[in-house]
Formats: C-alpha cells, structure tokens, sequence
C-alpha cells in the first residue's frame, strides 16, 4: 500500500491529498502559483477556486535588507 502526502489548505484547513490542492511560492515578493510543485522555498498550499484567491492575502512577504 502507497503512502500518499497530506497537506492543510491555509485558507479553510482542510487536509487533502497533496495533489488535490494547489502549491503557492513566494518569488520576487511576489506570491505565485508553483504547478511543477518544486520551486525552492516555503510551499503554501490551498484548495483550488475561493481559498486559491484567499491565499496571496494570508501570506507576510518580509522584505529584504
């Protein structure tokens, strides 16, 4: 029997097989959607549709000295 990776939607908190939600990255101070799931980096997940649209919203971009 395979495993299969769980994540929490930071939106709504749902828990849901990693590939049923979507990967969110912070690039450039920006908050962009990582669909190949690699990008380096902290890995912010959401359900897709309302919480995908959310998400940019609950994320603190610190900047850069």
């Amino acid at each position: 029997m395979a495993h299969t990776p769980l994540r929490r939607c930071r939106v709504c908190r749902r828990q849901a097989p990693k590939g049923e939600l979507q990967r969110w990255t912070v690039r450039d101070g920006l908050v962009t959607q990582d669909s190949s799931q690699t990008a380096p980096g902290r890995g912010y997940y959401s359900c897709p549709g309302k919480c995908s649209e959310i998400l940019p919203k609950t994320v603190k971009i610190g900047k850069a000295n």
